[in-house]
């Protein structure tokens, strides 16, 4: 009631409001659902990314920090080595599993109830993620971690835009397919039945600026 009665969103108080239930939640509710054969079946159809994922949340919040480059012997992802932290850290682990699996029930649940109305979703993609990201962390090759993508100076912006996410690395994701990229809107089309990709122009064509550059 608090925080809803303020004038404007407090995030940093909201999220830590969110993640003391959601821990709450899961310290009543967690040993049941990870038993449960729906849980097992998310876990399975997506421990190519959930895990790495949550991985990546255990060591940022042990860090103190989403910049990976900070994670000492972890700043760099090596895929048998989060495999055996994950086993040894089950635990800890299982937390950002848990509130993922819940994500995808409840958006699953509007998603079907929507469409039983004939209520079309539409989701948003932005084109870019950030540098200190899971995908960024577990993925490094498909991205010019060097660079920042942006504007130049136009009529809206006289000295141009910085958004400071890294540009892709197209020759490589080529090499499979586009396999990272299909993924992601598999994802989406889960849940939406279209959506719009912010900024779409960036396809084709994209202010890239040196990560040095203002």
């Amino acid at each position: 009631d608090e925080l809803n009665a303020l004038p404007e969103v407090d995030y940093e108080r909201v999220n830590a409001a969110k993640r003391r239930l959601l821990r709450e939640a899961y310290e009543r509710r967690g040993a049941a659902t990870v038993e449960s054969p729906e849980y097992r079946e998310f876990i399975a159809a997506n421990r190519s990314w959930l895990f790495p994922y949550a991985a990546y949340c255990v060591l940022r919040d042990r860090y103190g920090t989403a910049d990976f480059t900070l994670w000492g012997p972890w700043a760099h992802y090596d895929d048998a080595a989060i495999g055996a932290f994950c086993r040894e850290h089950a635990d800890e682990i299982e937390f950002p599993c848990f509130v993922q699996y819940h994500l995808h029930r409840q958006l699953s649940e509007a998603s079907r109830y929507a469409r039983a109305l004939g209520v079309v979703l539409k989701g948003d993609l932005p084109i870019g993620v950030s540098r200190t990201s899971a995908d960024a962390w577990q993925s490094p090759h498909l991205f010019h971690l060097d660079a920042q993508a942006g504007a130049p100076p136009d009529a809206f912006s006289a000295f141009g835009q910085n958004w400071g996410f890294p540009t892709y690395d197209w020759e490589r994701m080529a090499q499979d397919d586009f396999a990272w990229w299909r993924a992601r809107l598999e994802r989406m089309a889960e849940y939406f039945d279209a959506y719009r990709i912010d900024h779409i122009l960036g396809f084709f064509r994209i202010w890239e600026i040196p990560t040095h550059a203002v």
